[in-house]
């Protein structure tokens, strides 16, 4: 096991797919990660796209890894099927924003990425009024509402990301800096097809937006997956989108307004939705449309005393796959090493763990797919349970664990939530450690991953899997590494494995969840939400 990368040249039958194929999978817990790491995260596996061969390797990998440990599946197999559907945009489709006739076609990846949820294969608009929303955001909790007073049915919807508390630091504005569910980019498309919009463009904004331009180019372009819905998509609009802010100031000198001048108007308690007087919009989509069964991966430790009541450990397996490149020669795969195969190599050493010892209670391990496509595995699994959502005691996500050596802190995305914080700080005391609440609150990150599928139906879920301040460097060191990677690599061909890679930090998490989860196992007790958080309620209601 010393040289990890020889581990990405298994035989040719078990590379095809990787089943019936008994492997050493190491001794020590760092020999296994760097194992599942750098497997899932080779060229073999392309990059794991949903509906790829790439995919189907990354599938069969962890089922055979769930039944190597004698896990039980679910149902009649490892394998929950998630319906999808994959749409792509053809080289002729086009966007042409347009002032008093004259047009500007736009430079797809460059200037705008489009594309459409409707499972068609042609959609059109015409001379569509273009419409500024400010954030396009409807939330009465918060006295807000974007679209009051003006219908946008057939229009074009321009939208700010994030929300007004971003740009203010306000607390009493929504959340202050930290984001909100309604600044997120799924709910923005949301609402505009609710208001009957016939397309939603999001500006694209560095800061808010919490990644470059890079991401929007590489995760929105070429096949986009969505569930297979009964209406074919028809409640989306028809065009979802985005533009850089520089390129729509561009346009905007056209009109009399600037970019900034909207940013600052949205802003205002008295802002109203207006037409940016003069601009339309017109699109084709030519689309090529398929159907595919994608799938969830669950395995159950059965508990020998209360087997009907859970843990729940997840992680997303699926990531973009290749990039359409016109040079052949470049490098092409996004291979997601630390988006998310070092989350899906957390749950597999959880299995691993738990797969040796009995506990009072379940333990139920799910990798998900659809993950890069809008959190849609999840979504799937919590709407369509295979188990009771109310029986599962609590739930633990692992998404994007960065490659650190050992830390004094942990980092809870979305600090202040739940009563498995009192659980995990108790355990971190005990070797001096501390909880440091997210730092990053503004980007949004609890909204962004698969435990909010289940959060929002009451299920209490943790999302703590590494720490910033480092034991050798600091907060200044840790800091430095999350920034680099969310610039240079997030989203992008240079996400990949490196057996220099430090893996103390991400072995130092598990060994603090796993007790805290095998408590919980082997105990009674029920952590909830605390009392005032927005999923107390819901997890109130589930209990008898």
């Amino acid at each position: 096991m010393k040289n990890i990368k020889l581990l990405t040249v298994p035989c040719l039958i078990c590379l095809f797919l990787y089943t019936g194929c008994s492997k050493n999978i190491g001794d020590t817990t760092d020999e296994r990660l760097r194992y599942w790491i750098s497997t899932l995260s080779s060229d073999e596996f392309e990059g794991r796209a949903p509906g790829t061969e790439g995919g189907k390797l990354t599938k069969n990998f962890i089922s055979q890894n769930f039944r190597n440990l004698n896990l039980d599946p679910v149902g009649d197999d490892y394998f929950l099927e998630v319906p999808a559907s994959e749409i792509t945009l053809k080289d002729d489709s086009y966007l042409t924003l347009s002032f008093r006739g004259n047009d500007r076609k736009m430079i797809a990846g460059e200037e705008v990425v489009f594309w459409t949820k409707q499972a068609r294969d042609y959609r059109k608009i015409r001379d569509s009024e273009v419409v500024f929303v400010g954030y396009g955001i409807v939330a009465p909790e918060y006295g807000w509402n974007d679209y009051e007073g003006i219908d946008v049915t057939g229009k074009t919807v321009v939208i700010l990301i994030n929300d007004p508390g971003f740009a203010t630091g306000k607390l009493r504005l929504f959340n202050g800096k930290s984001m909100t569910y309604y600044g997120r980019w799924t709910y923005k498309f949301e609402e505009a097809a609710r208001q009957g919009a016939a397309a939603a463009i999001i500006v694209h904004d560095e800061e808010p937006a919490a990644y470059p331009w890079s991401v929007v180019e590489n995760s929105w372009q070429g096949p986009q997956l969505d569930l297979q819905r009964d209406d074919l998509g028809a409640d989306r609009v028809i065009l979802e989108g985005w533009i850089r802010d520089t390129i729509l100031n561009d346009v905007l000198n056209f009109t009399g307004f600037d970019y900034a001048a909207l940013k600052e108007i949205a802003l205002e308690k008295t802002f109203s939705a207006f037409p940016l007087r003069g601009l339309t919009l017109n699109s084709e989509l030519h689309n090529r449309v398929r159907y595919l069964q994608s799938h969830n991966i669950a395995a159950i430790k059965k508990g020998i005393k209360r087997p009907d009541e859970y843990l729940l450990f997840m992680a997303h397996w699926d990531h973009l796959g290749k990039m359409d490149l016109a040079d052949p020669a470049e490098d092409n795969i996004v291979n997601g090493a630390v988006d998310n195969a070092t989350g899906v190599a957390a749950v597999l050493e959880f299995a691993k763990r738990f797969s040796a010892v009995q506990t009072d209670r379940s333990i139920l391990f799910l990798t998900v797919t659809l993950e890069e496509s809008g959190l849609l595995g999840s979504e799937y699994f919590a709407k369509y349970p295979p188990i009771k959502l109310s029986n599962i005691v609590a739930g633990f996500n692992y998404d994007g664990i960065l490659p650190t050596g050992l830390t004094n802190d942990m980092v809870v995305v979305g600090y202040g939530a739940s009563e498995l914080e009192d659980l995990l700080d108790e355990e971190l005391q005990k070797n001096g450690r501390y909880i440091n609440p997210d730092p990053n609150p503004e980007k949004g990150y609890f909204y962004r991953s698969d435990h909010i599928s289940l959060a929002k139906r009451g299920v209490p879920m943790l999302y703590a899997d590494g720490g910033f301040d480092l034991v050798e460097g600091g907060k200044e060191a840790g800091f430095l590494l999350e920034e680099q990677y969310r610039l240079d690599s997030y989203h992008g061909v240079s996400d990949e494995y490196d057996s220099s890679w430090d893996l103390e930090g991400l072995n130092q998490s598990i060994d603090v969840i796993f007790n805290v989860s095998k408590d919980l196992a082997n105990g009674s007790q029920w952590p909830n939400w605390y009392e005032g958080n927005e999923f107390r309620a819901i997890r109130d209601a589930s209990r008898p």
